[in-house]
């Protein structure tokens, strides 16, 4: 029974992170279509550049909720320590191919981060710290979230942890490194567009 119900509830918590907020908020504040600016994602980076300081923050925001709450209450209703791994795959999976543009959408890091929040708060500090340094340093907004994103993984094999502890947050970094796949072509060829910080 509680299969099915985890079912239900994964099917549901794809169809809440595949909203494309970035989308929708550029949209309904600027009235442009975020796909055909800059990057063309839809994620916080990019919408930075398209509409602003104030509408990525909410977009970030947004974007991280739609993970940290369906794990959070998800850790409440089932009982095996899984499920609520199993929630967070889902909800980068519905962040990074939503059902609503197509099966196209963000790059996953903060839906990554809020799941993370939600299961290891330590660990997703450690992950914000380097995240934040590495950006500081290079300026590589790209960089520091596809570093960070293979954080978890690292650290819960240092920890010793089961394999499944392991292996969602690890299939989670592939999927956060496949969306950066063009990032990382223009990072090797020195393309990539730096973070400006004006003020």
């Amino acid at each position: 029974m509680q299969v099915l119900t985890l079912l239900i509830y994964l099917i549901g918590t794809f169809l809440i992170a595949g909203i494309p907020f970035g989308f929708l908020y550029v949209k309904l504040f600027h009235k442009r279509d975020v796909r055909t600016v800059g990057s063309g994602n839809i994620g916080a980076t990019n919408v930075l550049r398209t509409a602003g300081f104030g509408v990525a923050i909410l977009t970030a925001l947004s974007d991280i909720l739609k993970s940290l709450i369906p794990v959070i209450l998800s850790r409440k209703i089932f009982s095996h320590s899984v499920a609520p791994y199993l929630v967070w795959l889902t909800a980068v999976l519905g962040h990074c191919f939503s059902p609503y543009l197509k099966f196209k959408g963000g790059k996953g890091v903060a839906t990554f981060f809020g799941g993370l929040l939600a299961l290891q708060p330590f660990t997703a500090l450690i992950t914000f710290t380097i995240w934040i340094l590495i950006i500081a340093i290079w300026r590589y907004v790209s960089l520091g979230s596809m570093v960070a994103s293979t954080l978890p993984a690292v650290i819960s094999i240092i920890k010793g942890e089961k394999y499944e502890f392991v292996v969602i947050p690890a299939i989670i970094s592939i999927i956060i490194l496949y969306r950066h796949k063009d990032n990382i072509k223009r990072l090797l060829s020195k393309t990539e567009h730096k973070l400006k910080i004006k003020g």
